[in-house]
């Protein structure tokens, strides 16, 4: 494709000009040239862009009407390249606005007022952002100016303008899973109020860990077995009515991890400002119940995977609402990590989920189902007392009847995992997709190359010298069985030195291939091989991420991420990892830049994900590249092209900064030992 400049495009523009600016629907986006390095988003410019054509005198009150005044035209010169990508986006035809110069003339592109008679023009105009730059987990939104969408159905949505993005924080989306909704599938939200306050983040799930309360400054907004809420982040609003179709931006929907026991769509990792100023999309991050709210399972009348019910209902919340944010209800894609990688998975296979997304992103996917036979079993013997061993109806009653708290602490007694259940989990999910037989969607899956450092916690110490001893640690976390212990030891495959690093670099790999890669590598190998089915996704592209930054709150023993300024040095890349290049939010957790490639491999990241957003292509293109400005990404793409994966060339994308490479899936032969191949 051809590279266009933004300066091809400005003097395309300019000499198409004229006075008169037509759009088809009419929107505010906040103007901020996210070039990536996150120590310096506070002090950026930041603008309003207001696309409805109007007169001078009207643009003035409605600079008023937000708080803000119309732009001096000495000030369009730091947004040129944000108002080139508005007209290549069609949103910003002819590049002539009104400004503080002149009540007569418009003022271009540059910012010089254009000497032609406009008194009775109509055209866009730019207003100053005041809004604070969100910077910490604590912020008090009660400062931040207040938003409203348009109405969809009767119902619009108070949020918050910033700096560099709208949010819409704690909308309920289901009825509270309370009372006679406990172990029940989530029900819509009926809302009584037409204005919903979306100002504030609601409460986590109920929950044993980081997330239980504030005493590690990341939860400031508490817990509640009434969680089922949700958050909209999103560059641009709909003004005056619903955008048409083709201004509506695509939509993400984040699913976070955690074990399916903790986490939070509230979590500041899963701010959205960076990826959707960075990305031109719509970005939504639930809560879905967990640990035994989410997924208690004894019979017919406690089903269990009330979690999934929670995330389908969310994805129809946002079917219906989403058009009201300026996002495209039929371009959907779901994405998550660890715990959310495995949500992701499940609804990709669910039939209950059909037709409610296009795109998938599972990062760092584990095994994630159980017979509900053997989840009962582990639960029951804690449960039946309670409710003198009853069953049925009256078990049920009395469950919903017991203290939150009681159960929340016999929940750390067993694991919880998705169900087989004929309804929202038909069968084994791999099996599903070997038959074909799940949600035909373009999937991106892929994983870290040292997973479990961090997953094992402190389990197993670096200095340890005698594999066989970590062979028992690995049993003991669940992480292995005593049958392929016995595998591994006669296997050779696992003989290494018996002193510091190497026990504890192999007890990292296996339990990275028992843990994560196995289990990955089973998807795509039922998705793309021969005796699988091959035609399974739509698309399906495979990738290991070749940098980490750990999160500070999730690093053991320090060896997640190497010093500042120090790039060379030994470290892990780890579960978890990953998140901050997703999401950029390093600055909500006072991280620094370590070294420049940092901030250039996060933009390739969060570019490759919202390009397949819009497309189920992460290949962004080379004329969106150039006219955004994002000249690292340039230097990536201009050379490489991520490719389908397939079995025949195994083209697994080795992710790096700035030349990526392929290789064959690692360690098949570790996966064929355990017993987990496909």
């Amino acid at each position: 494709m051809r590279t266009v400049s933004i300066l091809g495009l400005y003097a395309l523009s300019v000499a198409a000009a004229s006075p008169q600016h037509t759009s088809s629907s009419s929107s505010v986006t906040i103007l901020f040239h996210n070039d990536g390095d996150w120590t310096t988003h506070g002090q950026k410019p930041s603008a309003l862009f207001v696309s409805n054509s109007s007169t001078y005198d009207d643009a003035v009150d409605t600079c008023a009407s937000y708080g803000e005044k119309l732009l001096d035209c000495r000030q369009f010169g730091d947004f040129v390249t944000e108002l080139v990508y508005q007209e290549y986006i069609h949103n910003a035809n002819g590049l002539l606005f009104w400004s503080t110069c002149s009540s007569s003339a418009p003022t271009d592109v540059k910012g010089a007022v254009v000497h032609a008679n406009a008194d009775s023009a109509k055209l866009p105009f730019l207003c100053t952002n005041s809004a604070p730059f969100v910077e910490k987990i604590d912020t008090d939104y009660s400062t931040l100016p207040r938003v409203q969408t348009p109405s969809i159905g009767g119902i619009s949505f108070q949020g918050l303008r910033d700096h560099m993005a709208f949010r819409f924080l704690g909308i309920p989306f289901a009825k509270p899973p309370v009372g006679d909704l406990r172990f029940k599938y989530a029900q819509p939200v009926e809302y009584i109020d037409t204005k919903v306050n979306a100002t504030n983040y609601g409460p986590a799930c109920l929950q044993v860990g980081p997330f239980d309360g504030n005493s590690q400054g990341l939860n400031p907004w508490g817990n509640s077995e009434d969680c089922l809420h949700l958050q909209v982040f999103t560059p641009s609003l709909p003004v005056g009515g619903v955008p048409s179709k083709k201004d509506l931006k695509p939509v993400m929907l984040w699913i976070h991890g955690g074990g399916m026991v903790n986490g939070a769509g509230s979590d500041s990792t899963f701010d959205g400002d960076s990826l959707v100023s960075r990305g031109d999309v719509v970005l939504v991050a639930i809560n879905y119940r967990l640990n035994i709210f989410g997924l208690l399972s004894l019979d017919d009348t406690i089903p269990g995977n009330y979690d999934m019910s929670d995330k389908i209902v969310a994805l129809k919340w946002v079917k219906k609402y989403i058009t009201a944010f300026g996002g495209d209800p039929d371009n959907i894609t779901i994405f998550g990590q660890s715990a959310g990688a495995a949500s992701v998975m499940s609804l990709v296979v669910s039939p209950n989920a059909k037709g409610l997304f296009h795109n998938a992103i599972a990062q760092s996917i584990g095994g994630f189902v159980k017979n509900r036979t053997v989840a009962a079993g582990e639960v029951s013997p804690y449960l039946q007392p309670l409710c003198h061993n009853s069953t049925g109806e009256v078990r049920l009653k009395c469950l919903q009847a017991i203290p939150a708290e009681t159960l929340l602490n016999i929940s750390t007694r067993s694991s919880w995992q998705t169900v087989i259940d004929n309804n929202y989990m038909p069968a084994q999910p791999v099996s599903l997709v070997s038959r074909g037989d799940i949600n035909a969607v373009n999937l991106i899956l892929g994983f870290m190359p040292e997973e479990a450092q961090s997953l094992l916690e402190t389990a197993s110490a670096p200095d340890a010298t005698n594999f066989n001893d970590s062979l028992a640690t690995l049993i003991a976390a669940r992480s292995i069985n005593q049958s392929q212990a016995n595998a591994i030891s006669s296997s050779g495959l696992w003989d290494v030195p018996q002193h510091y690093p190497s026990v504890y670099n192999a007890t990292i790999n296996l339990a990275t291939d028992t843990v994560i890669l196995c289990y990955s590598t089973e998807f795509i190998e039922a998705g793309s091989s021969p005796v699988g089915n091959p035609n399974a996704f739509t698309s399906l592209w495979v990738y290991e991420h070749q940098r980490a930054y750990a999160l500070p709150f999730y690093s053991f023993y320090g060896l997640c991420s190497f010093p500042i300024g120090k790039p060379n040095t030994p470290y892990y890349r780890c579960h978890s990892g990953d998140l901050f290049e997703v999401f950029g939010t390093y600055y909500l957790f006072d991280q620094p830049v370590r070294v420049v490639e940092d901030i250039y491999y996060t933009n390739a990241v969060q570019d490759m994900w919202t390009a397949f957003a819009k497309s189920g292509n992460p290949n962004p293109e080379e004329a969106y590249l150039a006219v955004r400005g994002y000249n690292s990404s340039q230097e990536v793409f201009r050379t490489f092209k991520m490719k389908e994966y397939s079995k025949k060339e195994g083209q697994l994308a080795k992710l790096q900064w700035p030349r990526p490479w392929y290789a064959s899936l690692p360690d098949q032969e570790h996966c064929h030992v355990l017993g987990m191949e496909y």
